[in-house]
């Protein structure tokens, strides 16, 4: 991918057409604006120098020296001299010199209506400039410090005729003919209305661009100083004049919010959908782990059965081969614990699984001593023991036991 080169990024009015600059560099030049515009690399921000035929510019002489007032009385001098409402109208303006009590400043405005066909471009495209100036404040700026100047330089379709003072415009008329004889009829005039708007017409010299050549002669006839080649103007990046309307930097604003939103939207869906794939990984690697347990469970499957084979024959064998298991054993265990020679055995029985023995006492408090006394006993206690409420037996009231105990 090519790399942009570093810089402030302008668009700007050219004789031929509209020009791309990144700083000081012309890029492109082309004949629409439109075209011009989608040759700005994407995403940078750029700055739109406007040119003057949809301008109304007028130097102005206002009692007042402080930017606040100024700026109140340029506002109402639109509002008075405009056929706008106020909020149709975006302006602003240059203080030229200040004395005792008054200033002289060259204002610009312009309609919003007027701004239509720069703004279609701008929404056409989805991108808006971060800031706008006239033209012709850029080209002031690169002209002699500390002199006036008159300036004659083609913007499309129409030429700009132009007192600079001090590197400021202070008188700016745009001459929609690209005629040298007409401009040559044309210019005395020109001059009377600058001098009787009150600024200067006494120059150091005067700068025309290759597309005025045409002007040159009457010019020397005209007037009786140097004149001298304009050369080719790249836009200046420090101008005090900003002419953007706010509509546009909301819908700025409103895009670029759009875009981090979208943006955002797109990490939250690559963030769900990477979620979503190491879930289903993780399944996977449970359904392998799943499967893999199956057939290890598979092959040790005999090995199990046979276990479990042997487990039961011990379990079978068990009373037979382990002496606590024996029935004498078991027996001897029982007796021992009779609290009375009175309690006697009438059955037992004993299997791999429990044993039971059935007796008499000569009362239910015997018959549950003895059972108490099972239960205590060391030998006995890794058997589950345990029996039902003894029954009286009629006619002499013995009472009968059962006591089960399971190893």
């Amino acid at each position: 991918m090519k790399r942009s080169p570093g810089g402030t990024y302008f668009l700007t009015p050219q004789a031929e057409g509209w020009a791309v600059w990144c700083g000081p560099q012309r890029l492109h030049i082309m004949p629409t604006l439109e075209e011009a515009a989608a040759r700005l690399p994407a995403g940078v921000p750029f700055q739109f120098a406007l040119p003057c035929y949809p301008l109304i510019m007028e130097r102005l002489r206002l009692p007042a020296v402080e930017r606040g007032e100024l700026e109140g009385m340029v506002h109402l001098q639109w509002e008075k001299a405009l056929p706008f409402l106020p909020e149709e109208i975006t302006g602003n303006f240059l203080t030229l010199e200040t004395g005792e009590g008054h200033s002289i400043v060259w204002s610009s405005a312009v309609s919003l209506g007027s701004l239509e066909e720069f703004s279609a471009c701008w929404r056409k495209l989805r991108r808006w400039p971060k800031r706008m100036a006239p033209y012709v404040c850029h080209v002031a700026a690169k002209c002699p410090a500390d002199e006036t100047v008159l300036v004659v330089y083609a913007e499309p379709g129409h030429w700009v005729l132009a007192v600079i003072e001090d590197r400021r415009p202070s008188w700016v008329h745009v001459i929609p003919s690209m005629d040298g004889p007409r401009f040559a009829a044309e210019f005395p005039s020109l001059q009377l209305t600058a001098n009787l708007e009150g600024a200067p017409t006494t120059y150091s010299r005067v700068l025309v661009t290759a597309e005025t050549a045409a002007t040159e002669e009457a010019l020397r006839a005209t007037l009786d100083v140097p004149i001298e080649r304009l050369p080719l103007v790249p836009p200046s990046d420090n101008l005090e004049i900003d002419l953007l309307p706010t509509g546009w930097r909301a819908e700025s604003q409103q895009r670029h919010s759009g875009q981090r939103l979208r943006h955002q939207l797109m990490i939250a869906g690559a963030v769900y959908l990477a979620v979503i794939i190491a879930g289903a990984v993780h399944v996977g690697l449970l359904q392998h782990q799943a499967a893999q347990l199956d057939a290890d469970l598979k092959v040790q499957r005999p090995t199990i059965a046979a276990m479990e084979a042997r487990k039961t024959l011990w379990n079978a064998l068990a009373p037979a081969i382990n002496p606590r298991h024996y029935a004498v054993e078991m027996l001897y265990l029982l007796q021992r614990c009779l609290p009375d020679e009175k309690v006697q055995f009438t059955e037992f029985e004993q299997t791999a699984q429990e044993w039971r023995v059935v007796g008499e006492a000569p009362s239910a408090s015997l018959a549950i001593d003895y059972l108490a006394k099972l239960k205590r006993d060391p030998d006995l206690s890794s058997n589950q023991i345990t029996a039902d409420p003894p029954r009286l037996l009629p006619p002499n009231d013995r009472a009968q036991f059962q006591v089960i105990g399971k190893p």
